[in-house]
C-alpha cells in the first residue's frame, strides 16, 4: 500500500538533494552479477556542466586494476531499444589521458568508436567532452541553461572486456537543479550513483534540473515522476492513474511477487512535439505534449504509453530475446523477435488500460479497430513477415508504406489471437497472461534470454493437447503472410467485428497532411487506381482535370466526389517537371472498423471477456445455473483479477517549493461476478 507522508519524509528530504534512489540487488539483469562485480574497485565516470550555454558535457573517467599495458575504449554504437545507430562518437571533442599522478600518456583514436590508452598498467583519467546542442527526444542527450539530459551511450565509453566492472556515476548538475536517475545512490553528497557494472549504467537515463516531483507507492514499489516543463496536469490523477496501471500489470506477473524491483522512476518532458517513450531497467523517459491532460483521448494515448514502457520492465527488460543482453555496443544487433517484444507490449498496454479501468469498452474497441484499419491499409503485410520486419528494424526501406508492415501493430494483433484461442482451448485456464507469467519465472530461474523457437514451444505447450492449433497460428500469423480473422478470434469473446467502407472515389493514395508543397502524395498503394496510374510517391498534383488546386482538403474532396470508372487528368509536379496521368477511380474509400458486442452473445464468451479485460457480464439466464457456476469457477481462478490496493498518501514536490501531502482517490474494485 501507500506510505503515509511520515514514511516519506526521508524520500522527500532525498528527493529535495535532487536523488532517485533504487533497490540496487533487484535492478541487475542477471543472478549474481553484483557479487562478481565487487570483487574489483569500481571504475569512476563523473559529469560536469560548467558552460551550458555551450552545450557541452565535461567527462572524466577513472580506470584502475586494468591488465595489461593497453587499454580500448568504445563509445557504444546504438542505444538498447533504440534500434538506430546512434553516430554518438561525432561529438566526442579533446580528449587527453593521464595517470593518477597527472603525467600526459598516450590516447590513440583506432576506428570511430575506438579510443586505445596506453597506460602501462598504471591508473589513468580519461578527460573529454561532448557536445549535445540540439533536443533529439528521450532517447538522446542534450545541453542548455534550463536542462541536462543524457542517456549514458552518448557520453560514456567502455572499457573493452571489462563491461562487468562496477561504476560508480558522479554528477555535477546546473545550479539549484536536482539530479533524477534510478541508479541507487552512492556517496558523495547526493549527487553520486552506483551501477553494478556498465550495461546498467547506460540502462539509467539522467535528468538534471528543476522538476515537479510527484512520489507515490503501489504495493511494494516506490514510484517517483519527475515532470520537466510546464502542463495541465494533476498531481493526484496522475499518481491514481498510474496506480491503476501497476496494479494491473503486478496482476498479470502474479501479484508484488512478481515485481522485480522495489523502485521505478518515470521521467516525463512537456515539450511540444514529444509523443515518444522508451524502456530501461526500472525507469522510463517519455515525451508528451505539455497541454494534453484536459483532453481524455490524448491523454489516454499517454496512459497508453506509460503502460507500454511499464511492461517493458518484464517484457524486454526481463524477458528478452537471447542477443539483447549482455549487449553487443560495438555493432547493430538484430533479432527476429521484435513482434513479440514490442507488439505484445503494445497489447498489453491496451490491456492494461481497461483493466484498469481508465479505457471503458467503446474507447478500448475503437482503439482495437484503429489497430486493425492499420493494419489492413499496409500493403506490406503481404510483402513482408513479422520476423523480417522485426529483422530489419535498423533500415527499413525507403518504400516501407508499400513493403514494410509495422511490427509493433501486427504483433499486438497476433497477441490478440493468440490470448483469445489460449482461453477458448483451455477452458479459461490458460491465457497470454499465464504464457508471460511462464516466461517470468524462466528468466527469474535463469537469467537468460530466449530464443524464436523457445518462445513458440512454450506458446504450444501452453495450448495442452490442442497445441497444433497454437503452432497452426504461428505458421499463419508469425512466419507467413495468412490475414488475421479478426472477427473469428473477437467471436470468442461476444464481440461482432463490422467494416465500414466510406463511398466515394478513391485513388488509394495517402497524402502528407503538413505539405506546404500542395497535394503532396506520402504513399501510393500498390495496385491501387493511383498506382495503375502512373502516380508516383513524392508527386505533387496541382490541378485535376485542369481546375488548379488550392489544397490537399480540397484533392480530397474532389477525388472522393468522382464516381467508380470515371476517367480524370491529373496534372503532376514531379521533381522540376509538370506531367499528366489519367487516373480512373475506383469505388470505397478508408474503411474503419467497428467492434461492438454482440447481443446474441452467449454466457460463456461474456465470462470469457469479463475474464479478459475486465468488462462486467451480466447475470445468467434462469435455470443454466450448472453452467453458470463452471464458468465461474474457471473465471474465479483467473489470476489476473489482483486484489483491491490498499488505501494510501501521494507526497508532491514541486520545483524548488514545499511537499504538499494529496490523499489518492480510492482504487476502482476489479468487477463483481454476477450475484446467484
Amino acid at each position: 500500500m501507500l506510505s503515509r507522508l511520515t514514511s516519506t519524509r526521508r524520500f522527500a528530504a532525498a528527493l529535495a538533494l535532487g536523488l532517485l534512489l533504487v533497490d540496487p540487488t533487484t535492478a541487475s539483469a542477471a543472478p549474481g552479477t553484483e557479487a562478481a562485480a565487487k570483487k574489483l574497485d569500481a571504475f569512476v565516470y563523473k559529469v560536469a556542466m560548467d558552460d551550458p550555454h555551450r552545450h557541452e558535457f565535461q567527462v572524466e573517467l577513472s580506470f584502475s586494476d586494468l591488465p595489461g599495458e593497453v587499454t580500448d575504449l568504445q563509445l557504444p554504437r546504438w542505444n538498447p531499444g533504440a534500434y538506430r545507430v546512434t553516430e554518438a562518437h561525432r561529438n566526442v571533442r579533446g580528449m587527453v589521458a593521464e595517470t593518477s599522478g597527472g603525467k600526459p600518456i598516450p590516447v590513440v583514436k583506432v576506428d570511430e568508436i575506438t579510443w586505445r590508452v596506453s597506460h602501462g598498467g598504471q591508473p589513468f583519467k580519461l578527460r573529454y567532452r561532448v557536445y549535445r546542442g540540439s533536443y533529439s527526444g528521450i532517447g538522446g542527450a542534450f545541453l542548455d541553461d534550463e536542462f541536462g539530459f543524457f542517456n549514458g551511450v552518448y557520453l560514456f565509453p567502455y572499457a573493452v572486456g571489462h563491461k562487468d566492472r562496477p561504476i560508480e556515476l558522479r554528477v555535477e548538475g546546473l545550479p539549484g537543479a536536482q539530479v533524477v536517475c534510478a541508479l541507487p545512490r552512492a556517496g558523495g553528497g547526493g549527487k553520486a550513483f552506483k551501477a553494478n557494472d556498465y550495461d546498467m549504467l547506460v540502462d539509467a537515463p539522467v535528468h538534471v534540473g528543476k522538476v515537479d516531483t510527484v512520489n507515490f507507492k503501489a504495493g511494494k514499489v516506490q514510484f517517483h515522476v519527475a515532470l520537466q516543463g510546464i502542463g495541465n496536469y494533476s498531481d493526484k490523477k496522475l499518481a491514481a492513474d498510474l496506480t491503476k496501471i501497476a496494479d494491473a500489470t503486478y496482476a498479470i506477473f502474479g501479484g508484488d511477487e512478481g515485481v522485480p524491483f522495489t523502485d521505478y522512476t518515470y521521467i516525463l518532458h512537456l515539450r511540444p512535439g514529444g509523443r515518444s517513450g522508451l524502456e530501461h531497467r526500472n525507469s522510463t523517459a517519455i515525451g508528451l505534449e505539455p497541454w494534453i491532460f484536459g483532453d481524455p483521448a490524448a491523454y489516454r494515448k499517454f496512459l497508453n504509453t506509460a503502460a507500454h514502457e511499464f511492461f517493458h520492465a518484464w517484457n524486454v527488460k526481463r524477458i528478452r530475446p537471447g542477443v539483447l543482453g549482455p549487449f553487443a555496443y560495438e555493432r547493430e544487433v538484430h533479432t527476429s523477435m521484435l513482434w513479440f517484444s514490442e507488439g505484445f507490449t503494445s497489447y498489453y498496454a491496451w490491456v492494461i488500460l481497461a483493466r484498469a479501468g481508465l479505457a471503458n469498452e467503446a474507447e478500448a474497441m475503437e482503439a482495437l479497430g484503429e489497430q486493425i484499419r492499420r493494419l489492413q491499409e499496409s500493403p506490406g503485410r503481404k510483402q513482408m513477415t513479422v520476423e523480417q520486419a522485426s529483422w530489419e528494424a535498423w533500415l527499413r526501406p525507403d518504400d516501407g508504406g508499400n513493403s514494410y508492415v509495422d511490427y509493433y501493430n501486427k504483433g499486438m494483433l497476433i497477441a490478440l489471437a493468440l490470448d483469445l484461442e489460449l482461453r477458448r482451448i483451455s477452458g479459461g485456464q490458460r491465457s497470454l497472461d499465464s504464457v508471460m507469467r511462464d516466461l517470468y519465472a524462466r528468466w527469474k530461474n535463469t537469467g537468460a534470454g530466449i530464443s524464436p523457437t523457445e518462445l513458440e514451444q512454450t506458446f504450444v505447450a501452453a495450448g495442452g493437447a490442442a497445441g497444433a492449433e497454437i503452432s497452426e497460428l504461428f505458421r499463419k500469423y508469425v512466419h507467413g503472410f495468412d490475414e488475421i480473422e479478426y472477427g473469428k478470434h473477437l467471436r470468442l469473446a461476444g464481440y461482432k467485428l463490422d467494416p465500414v467502407t466510406e463511398v466515394g472515389g478513391d485513388l488509394q493514395v495517402v497524402f502528407t497532411e503538413a505539405s506546404d508543397k500542395g497535394a503532396l502524395i506520402e504513399l501510393v498503394r500498390q495496385g491501387g487506381a493511383g498506382d495503375k496510374a502512373g502516380l508516383a510517391n513524392g508527386d505533387v498534383i496541382v490541378a485535376i482535370d485542369g481546375l488548379k488546386l488550392s489544397s490537399t482538403a480540397e484533392a480530397k474532396r474532389q477525388i472522393k466526389a468522382m464516381a467508380g470508372g470515371s476517367r480524370h487528368t491529373f496534372t503532376v509536379q514531379r521533381g522540376s517537371r509538370l506531367i499528366e496521368r489519367v487516373a480512373v477511380p475506383g469505388t470505397g474509400g478508408p474503411t474503419t472498423y467497428k467492434i461492438s458486442l454482440d447481443p446474441a452473445a452467449t454466457y460463456e464468451q461474456m465470462v470469457l471477456r469479463q475474464a479478459w479485460l475486465g468488462y462486467s457480464a451480466p447475470a445468467p439466464a434462469a435455470g443454466n445455473s450448472t453452467l453458470r457456476d463452471a464458468a465461474l469457477k474457471l473465471f474465479n481462478q483467473d489470476p489476473t483479477l489482483g486484489a483491491e490496493p490498499e488505501d494510501s498518501s501521494v507526497v508532491v514536490m514541486p520545483a524548488g517549493g514545499k511537499k504538499k501531502k494529496a490523499k489518492k482517490p480510492a482504487a476502482k474494485k476489479p468487477a463483481k461476478a454476477p450475484a446467484k
